[in-house]
């Protein structure tokens, strides 16, 4: 097989895997939308509930904030949610030599 040949056939497969995973993208994206619309709307619901309850407005919208989180996403977030620490965080153990 020639080299030309190689090149497009990796080319073929790199867009062909694009095009499959793009709609699986976009698809988690529109989900991520939707929780975070549906969370900030239950997240207000709480907060009316416990100023009728007689809580101070910031102490109620602490606690509705505390229940009803934002779903954030960022490559930072995935990747520590990956190796299992936070962003910016070096695990105990690992050293900073280089192989080279």
């Amino acid at each position: 097989m020639g080299k030309a040949l190689q090149i497009v056939l990796i080319v073929v497969e790199a867009l062909i895997t694009l095009i499959v995973l793009t709609p699986v993208f976009l698809w988690l994206l529109l989900n991520v939308y939707l929780v975070n619309y549906k969370i900030g709307k239950n997240r207000k619901k709480m907060v009316e509930m416990l100023r009728r309850e007689g809580l101070p407005e910031h102490a109620s919208i602490r606690i509705a904030e505390h229940m009803f989180p934002k779903m954030e996403f960022s490559l930072s977030t995935l990747m520590s949610m990956m190796s299992g620490g936070k962003p910016g965080e070096r695990k105990e153990g690992r050293t900073n030599w280089k192989a080279e």
